[in-house]
């Protein structure tokens, strides 16, 4: 059982707070940095506590150099064993995101490579530390320069943004809940059974968290000891930086919506587009219960699954909601073996950032989104969802349409990567089937992968020692 009062909140909950700062910093001297987070982590608030109007909101997470520069000479957590204990994919930068060794598994290639990540001002690997803050619009602009001042003040070197006015990766919680591409956001969110129960239904909290290692869920530190300890009530956080092509998008909608069957109204023909890339209606409607309309009012439902929809008449199989958690889509054999619980989850924030557009003439302004994700082990999970996004070849139902073992999710495929299958299939009610042809939409900016420690973890790091 979990103790959620020990858990960074923005793992247990979305903040509520409409703007959204992330501040990327590099650790000098680590006993001044031990003073700033002395300052910050009581700030953090924990498990399911409640949003406090009119006071900002942090959450700390630490990159493995982060926590190495904090702890070495430690006497109880030895950074070296620290490194073994931890997982490789967090703690050994031949594995990290923005590595040779991963980019191309990943589809960070083409204008997604880590070459023109960060604005090519710095590199995933100089992030020691990175804070998300939250506030209230009249409190913002006065608590960005309290946690500047602060930071400065402990030797901490603030890794700024050029395309942000904040300097540091900013935007909104959209009021309406709906993303630059229309979609209503914050509806598919696992739910996590913290006490350990085996509620039915609900989601291991091993996915989630470090600390709890069983056969199912072999995290790191997968021995006891202090390392395990430390690493108890944390979560692996990804941060990624994605640019979303509104132009492009808009213009596909358009292009496609004539290929929509006579069964569908003109005047929905690019709604109806727009739900078979992501599996949803825009206003959040599941296909897997509305397939050929949306309900009205719609219908913010999570009580369905693909197991009925081999051919993906109601939702196509490379939709990307199904790609990205299959529910109960079987996986190959090899994935069943690795992954018996189900397809891995993830919890998922973030915000949005850059003003909207309508229509479909670029304007130049950069906007997209902002994503965190959190889970407990990064290969088996983030990775491997990422794998997942860019080929199509982890269950054996995508062999069901043309070179589906090649296909890509409809959304967050990268088209330049290799051998990709950039024809998106639609299977028809009537037995037919039509083909989008697929583009770019959106493009990586930056990701990094972190530690969400402990509130105990936090009392860790700021002590002395």
């Amino acid at each position: 059982m979990a103790d959620i009062e020990n858990i960074q909140a923005l793992v247990v909950r979305s903040p509520v707070k409409p703007f959204i700062s992330v501040l990327l910093f590099k650790l000098g001297d680590a006993d001044a940095a031990r003073q700033f987070l002395r300052g910050y982590a009581p700030k953090v608030p924990r498990g399911a506590a409640a949003d406090i109007a009119g006071e900002a909101e942090y959450h700390l997470l630490f990159s493995w150099n982060g926590l190495a520069k904090l702890l070495r000479g430690h006497p109880t957590l030895d950074v070296e064993q620290g490194r073994r204990a931890l997982e490789v994919f967090f703690t050994d930068s031949t594995q990290a995101p923005d590595s040779l060794a991963m980019a191309r598994q990943l589809g960070f290639v083409g204008g997604s490579a880590p070459e023109g990540w960060w604005e090519g001002r710095f590199t995933s690997e100089n992030i020691d530390l990175a804070v998300y803050a939250c506030f209230d619009a009249d409190r913002k602009a006065q608590a960005l320069t309290e946690l500047r001042e602060a930071a400065a003040r402990c030797g901490l070197q603030e890794l700024t943004l050029a395309s942000f006015d904040d300097g540091a990766l900013a935007g909104v919680r959209p009021r309406d809940g709906r993303l630059h591409f229309g979609y209503r956001d914050g509806i598919t969110t696992p739910d996590i059974d913290w006490s350990d129960s085996g509620r039915p239904g609900s989601v291991d909290l091993r996915e989630i968290l470090l600390g709890y290692p069983n056969s199912d869920y072999p995290t790191s530190p997968q021995r006891p000891g202090p390392w395990q300890d430390f690493a108890r009530d944390g979560s692996h956080v990804a941060l990624a930086w994605i640019h979303q092509d509104v132009a492009t998008f808009n213009k596909f909608l358009v292009d496609e919506s004539t290929k929509a069957p006579p069964s569908v109204p003109r005047e929905l023909a690019q709604e109806w587009v727009a739900a078979k890339m992501l599996g949803r209606w825009r206003d959040g409607s599941p296909l897997a219960k509305f397939p050929d309309a949306p309900p009205v009012p719609p219908k913010l439902d999570n009580d369905f699954g693909y197991a009925d929809d081999a051919t993906g008449m109601k939702c196509p199989i490379t939709s990307h909601m199904r790609v990205a958690n299959g529910r109960d889509q079987a996986l190959k054999f090899a994935n069943q073996v690795r992954f018996p619980r189900g397809t891995p989850r993830l919890i998922r924030r973030g915000f949005s950032y850059g003003s909207p557009l309508a229509g479909a003439v670029e304007d130049g302004v950069d906007r997209g989104l902002v994503g965190l994700f959190c889970f407990a082990r990064v290969n088996e999970q983030f990775y491997t969802v990422m794998r997942w996004l860019q080929k199509t070849d982890f269950s054996d139902t995508f062999k069901s349409i043309p070179d589906g073992l090649n296909a890509q999710d409809g959304l967050f495929g990268n088209r330049a990567f290799p051998g990709a299958n950039a024809e998106y299939h639609v299977a028809l009610s009537d037995g037919s089937a039509v083909n989008f042809q697929l583009r770019d939409f959106i493009r990586y900016k930056g990701v990094a992968v972190f530690l969400a420690p402990s509130m105990t973890a936090l009392s860790v790091l700021s002590a002395d020692f």
